[in-house]
């Protein structure tokens, strides 16, 4: 497969993309989480909702980038391909700035072996200076800092005027990143008494968390891939003009505001 774009992505607003309900544990609907415990966003997940927002704009190119329906012969397959997406640069509060932003050094390792295969390395600066910051969790000493790059900065204004993000060692790491997650108690009320029949919770990763993800492309077509082609249409151009700078509905509770997502292209080949 061939690298084709690093995908930034920026929560407007809180993102739940839910695990299911929870047997265990004090929220009943996680987020999905990898195998070491940190939230991730499934490929599909954003597939879909790029998907649903193409299709308004221009159906072919649609179901050429990213597959047709399951009815459909020979259109199937999918040009483009997704990757996970990481979130990777969290807001949590601080006492003495309001909020800071943070990483842990087991999650920049996790985007540099994508950074490193899509051929990329102008995201940010690490300097190795070690410093300690005060959030809720006490005071905790860094690994060192990030200095974002001008492109990662201009995804929101909750990161832009922040000069550095702090790498924190994985011994604390992922606790920290828990301190960042927003749980959310629900209740669906009766509609004839008013009173609640069925309370829940749910997790969610903060607005102003920064996203990373790739899109490869695999060296295969579909039937309106070729039709695209044969009528001279430069698809990646396309795909580009109408992808870059949106924003989507990503995960669920779409319909009260959460999981509105800006999504900006950076193409690699």
């Amino acid at each position: 497969m061939v690298p084709k774009y690093l995908v930034l992505a920026y929560a407007i607003t809180p993102i739940h993309v839910g695990a299911g309900k929870s047997s265990t544990g004090v929220v009943d609907s996680p987020f999905v989480r990898d195998s070491i415990g940190y939230p991730i966003v499934y490929g599909s997940s954003l597939k879909g909702s790029l998907k649903s927002f193409l299709m308004t704009k221009n159906e072919r190119l649609a179901k050429c980038v990213f597959g047709g329906k399951p009815e459909e012969e020979n259109i199937l397959t999918s040009k483009y391909v997704l990757t996970d997406f990481i979130p990777v640069f969290y807001p949590v509060s601080s006492i003495d700035e309001g909020y800071i932003y943070i990483t842990t050094r087991y999650l920049i390792n996790h985007i540099e072996d994508l950074l490193s295969r899509l051929g990329i390395s102008s995201l940010y600066k690490e300097s190795k200076e070690k410093s300690e910051v005060r959030i809720f969790l006490g005071k905790i000493s860094t690994e060192s800092s990030l200095q974002l790059s001008d492109e990662v900065k201009s995804l929101g204004n909750l990161i832009k005027d922040k000069n550095r993000v702090y790498v924190l060692d994985n011994s604390i790491g992922l606790s920290a990143v828990e301190s960042a997650l927003t749980r959310v108690t629900r209740t669906e009320l009766d509609d004839n008494t008013k009173t609640s029949k069925n309370i829940w919770s749910e997790e969610y990763i903060p607005q102003g968390t920064i996203l990373l993800g790739g899109i490869f492309e695999r060296e295969i077509s579909n039937n309106y891939c070729e039709e695209l082609n044969r009528n001279n249409v430069n698809i990646d151009n396309e795909f580009l003009k109408l992808v870059d700078n949106v924003s989507v509905f990503i995960g669920g509770k779409e319909s009260i505001g959460k999981g509105l997502t800006r999504i900006k292209l950076k193409r690699v080949s």
